[in-house]
């Protein structure tokens, strides 16, 4: 062949007027490689749609056959030289992993050398574009599962008509025959209905048996239990064997041993693939440019399924439960939900584990919820109204029921102050100064600070500004500051003890707990009510009023705690407190208490000096 030397551009130029030189000078010397020259001139004439009425040409779209034409077929369409005649299309397969860049120069013999001048402007040059990269989002289809019978199944989590498909490999009614790319595509999604028994190879057959159960059908277990007191012991139980007696037969096909004569036609034919977009560019240089992937492509998409591997499915006759080949072809003797409940398949698994991956990838605070930083609802709005400068200030978080006691004390008395949001967690400097432990609430009343709830709603009552909350009575203010005691020393433990607790037995112990301690102040409020001490609400209310909100809030919908009985006690003191303007004044929405006691549900390390403080059995800090 005339100057044909590798070259280092990513497409081949080819000059066609250049093959006829091959008959002269290298008949003998290189027919591999003329027909190789043939076979892409011809494809690319026929298939980019090259202009079939142009004379001028030298290679009509006829000339592309599926592949090279024999010696007699060719005899009275193709003038070129019989050395290219007697060569099949064996000879100018696309099969090399690592094919060369050809470069095929104007002839130089003068015979063809006016020929190709003459043709320079009616020839073409096409470019296929290199296909787009594959996104993320198809990393699953190009996945490839090892199941140790079966190599080379892929991770299609969505094929196209898998119910369909799934069915029909479950039932096996009839025999299935598929190509390659199905079995391969499909089979991963039903996997877990049968259970591989044996495979049968053949010295002299081109095929191989695998034999599979239904996993229904059970086996005795292949190794006994470890006496080994040092090895960990995996959590078995035994399932009833014989549930089902369905066996299945799978035959896998070498490339062009099957037929549609000795196997069947193709239970569903597979979508052709689309050709490869083209360009025509006009050039001066009479040259086609193209990889030879293309031609690998064109070729493959025209070949028949039989000429892959081909996989046929049946069912054959079940062992019986006496262990004999005498049991029932079928049908399964339950449902395909039943064999998914089983054992999830091969695609299922690879998803759940591929999200468990990611999941563990994820920063951990965007797993987590966490506590909020801004009050939400009516509360943001008490907030707006109270965040000019005022001498009183009353440092907060919107999720703190200890801030919300004294919150809601500001509120009822009408009194002017200024919120100030604070992270309890980035304790800034002027928390500090009015308490050096950096807990909320804390007020700051000009040049004076103090903090701890209960003693700030007894400072805002000695300060006799706005309605009182204490009644005028001695005893029943002595009465009240004794229920407040215990609401700080039982009921708010208990509530917190209840709510970390992982174990399930001792929540149960915690709960009935808290009903009792909450029970002692039903029983010692006013029959009536609907507050503690009548018909309006008190110094006891409001200690009690953040908890009240959270049992719905938090409780509920964490650890299940019930709804008061309609028209008792409890629940006329539940409604009055949820009702209370000022209360709802200071609630944020639900999706705020949430979040923030997602972390004392989960008993999370250093949660608060709250959290630790009931964790080690000890009161409030």
């Amino acid at each position: 062949m005339d100057q044909i030397h590798p070259s280092p551009p990513p497409l081949r130029t080819l000059q066609p007027a250049a093959l006829h030189s091959f008959h002269h000078h290298h008949q003998q010397q290189d027919e591999r490689g003329a027909a190789t020259a043939y076979a892409v001139a011809t494809a690319a004439s026929a298939v980019y749609n090259i202009n079939s009425a142009d004379s001028s040409l030298l290679f009509q779209p006829s000339l592309l056959p599926g592949s090279l034409p024999d010696r007699a077929g060719r005899a009275s369409q193709d003038p070129l030289p019989q050395a290219l005649a007697g060569l099949q299309h064996s000879s100018v397969s696309a099969s090399n992993p690592t094919p060369g860049i050809f470069h095929f120069a104007p002839p130089r013999h003068q015979r063809f050398a006016a020929a190709a001048s003459t043709q320079q402007d009616a020839l073409r040059r096409v470019q296929i574009h290199d296909p787009a990269p594959v996104s993320a989002a198809q990393d699953a289809e190009s996945a490839v599962k090892l199941d140790g019978k079966i190599d080379g199944l892929k991770i299609s989590p969505d094929p196209p008509g898998l119910n369909q498909w799934r069915d029909r490999l479950f039932h096996a009614d009839e025999t299935i025959v598929m190509t390659e790319d199905q079995f391969q595509t499909y089979w991963p999604h039903v996997d877990n209905i049968y259970s591989h028994r044996s495979t049968q190879r053949y010295k002299r057959k081109p095929f191989i048996s695998h034999y599979w159960d239904c996993r229904l059908k059970g086996r005795p277990p292949g190794t006994s239990k470890s006496d080994d007191p040092n090895k960990k012991k995996r959590k078995r139980v035994a399932r009833e064997r014989d549930l089902c007696d369905v066996k299945i037969k799978i035959t896998e096909y070498e490339p062009g041993s099957a037929t549609p004569e000795n196997v069947g036609p193709l239970t569903e034919q597979p979508p052709q693939p689309p050709l490869p977009a083209a360009t025509f560019v006009s050039g001066g240089s009479a040259s086609i440019q193209w990889p030879l992937s293309a031609l690998q492509y064109m070729h493959s998409a025209r070949a028949s399924p039989y000429s892959g591997k081909i996989y046929t499915i049946q069912r054959v006759n079940g062992n019986g439960a006496n262990g004999k080949t005498d049991g029932n072809p079928g049908p399964h003797k339950h449902d395909l939900e039943e064999s998914d409940k089983i054992k999830k398949n091969s695609v299922v698994r690879w998803m759940l584990k591929n999200e468990k991956e990611k999941k563990k990838q994820q920063p951990q605070d965007d797993q987590k919820k966490t506590y909020h930083t801004k009050a939400t609802g009516k509360a943001l709005e008490t907030v707006k109204k109270h965040s000019a400068e005022n001498e009183l200030k009353l440092f907060g978080s919107c999720f703190c029921p200890f801030v919300q006691r004294v919150w809601i004390s500001l509120e009822y008395k009408d009194i002017s102050y200024q919120y100030i949001e604070v992270d309890p967690y980035k304790k800034p400097q002027s928390l500090l100064d009015v308490n050096p432990r950096g807990l909320v609430p804390a007020l700051r009343h000009g040049d004076w600070g103090c903090y701890e709830s209960t003693v700030l709603m007894e400072y805002l009552e000695d300060i006799d500004a706005g309605r009182s909350l204490m009644p005028p009575d001695a005893k029943l203010r002595a009465n009240s500051r004794l229920w407040s005691d215990h609401i700080n020393r039982n009921l708010i433990p208990g509530f917190y003890r209840f709510l970390q607790e992982q174990d399930t037995e001792n929540r149960i112990k915690y709960a009935e707990e808290l009903k009792t301690e909450i029970g002692k102040l039903v029983d010692a409020a006013d029959k009536e009510g609907p507050f503690f001490l009548g018909k309006d609400i008190s110094f006891v209310d409001i200690q009690m009023a953040p908890w009240v909100i959270r049992l719905n809030r938090v409780l509920k919908p964490y650890r299940a705690w019930p709804e008061p009985e309609p028209g008792s006690r409890w629940g006329k003191w539940v409604n009055a407190i949820e009702n209370d303007a000022h209360v709802q004044a200071t609630t944020s929405t639900d999706d705020l208490y949430l979040d923030s006691y997602e972390r004392y549900a989960e008993n999370r390390p250093n949660t608060s000096q709250l959290a630790n403080a009931v964790n080690s059995g000890l009161g409030l800090p």
